[in-house]
């Protein structure tokens, strides 16, 4: 395809290593749309551990590789036989961290009242609606949700949104836990707040939890955090009969007591990736992405979920290696992190 501009992309280029470099965008073809992009997410537990390892857990490293997957902009051109969007349009879409995205699905038109940052946040809240349906989450039940991250954060409130009660935060970050208390949770839990010796930890957490819900336990445990050494607890903060999501992507392995903590209580362990969202809706299932997104933005728009107040730093794109480097060594510091391209 014949170059149209010269756009510029973030591109890991090593391990731990990542730069701003420029990239020829060709013209719109039949069915794609041509982004100019306004603002860009990071993803920080998929991003990071692909900036240090260069790809997932049992692949073989490459380099370079471009990186990134939330996004929203303008559209500036359109190809042949697409029809329900123009130049223009504020869109959201999956994009990578570039001023430039070339789109021929997942982009959706903005209502007039999501802003930019809202909508720079929506495959990260996509994200997080996924672990919800996977919890089937009913009104009434207690959720807990460990790990206050973006997709956290947004877990816990569309949670809310479905009719749990209560709400309930785990995080070892002050600031992350009191962000939770603003979105709605009962009760905002640091762990290592209880005692300094893991097992007496694990033990008094897991009272307190018991004391906020009305069995043994949390209803439904949404696991965020992506870390496999949190599973021993979260089996033991559900209640006999409840359900753990693997919403965090878990690299790595841990060991735990199956016997005592999930089979002889009947606890439920459920998988939680957002790409196996279908495409297609089912007559029962009907929650496809295109669904989900669409319901997202109405949510935003009709002031019934907010995002743009998660977002910590808004840095440029040239500024990407401190950047980082910050998310990777001294995560604490950021909560939602989106590069301006503007």
């Amino acid at each position: 395809m014949a170059s149209y501009l010269t756009g510029q992309r973030l591109v890991i280029v090593g391990p731990r290593r990542i730069e701003v470099e420029p990239f020829e965008v060709a013209r719109p073809q039949a069915g794609q749309v041509l982004i100019e992009q306004t603002m860009t997410a990071v993803s920080t537990g998929t991003e990071i551990y692909s900036w240090i390892h260069g790809s997932e857990p049992g692949r073989p490293a490459e380099f370079p590789r471009v990186t990134g997957y939330c996004a929203t902009g303008t559209v500036l051109a359109v190809g042949k036989d697409v029809t329900d969007l123009q130049p223009g349009d504020r869109v959201a879409a999956q994009g990578n961290h570039a001023s430039h995205l070339l789109a021929t699905r997942n982009v959706y038109p903005l209502p007039e009242g999501v802003g930019w940052e809202d909508a720079s946040l929506l495959t990260m809240a996509a994200i997080a609606m996924h672990g919800v349906r996977r919890a089937r989450v009913e009104l009434g039940e207690s959720v807990v949700v460990l790990g206050l991250g973006v997709v956290g954060q947004l877990a816990l409130s569309l949670a809310g949104l479905a009719g749990a009660i209560p709400l309930i935060g785990l995080d070892l970050d002050p600031q992350r836990l009191s962000q939770a208390t603003r979105r709605g949770a009962a009760a905002a839990i640091c762990p290592t707040d209880v005692d300094t010796t893991v097992d007496t930890t694990v033990d008094t957490t897991v009272t307190r939890v018991q004391s906020l819900c009305t069995g043994d336990g949390a209803d439904v445990v949404i696991e965020a955090t992506g870390k496999p050494a949190v599973y021993p607890m979260a089996a033991r903060l559900a209640r006999s009969g409840g359900r753990v999501v693997a919403l965090g992507s878990p690299r790595g392995t841990v060991e735990m007591d199956f016997l005592r903590d999930i089979h002889l209580r009947e606890v439920d362990l459920i998988g939680a990736i957002q790409p196996l969202t279908p495409e297609a809706d089912h007559i029962y299932y009907p929650w496809t992405k295109d669904r989900e997104r669409r319901l997202l933005l109405n949510l935003i728009d009709r002031g019934r979920l907010s995002m743009s107040d998660l977002i910590s730093h808004r840095p440029r794109p040239q500024d990407c290696q401190s950047i980082y480097e910050m998310l990777a060594d001294r995560p604490g510091e950021a909560l939602g992190v989106v590069f301006d391209w503007r």
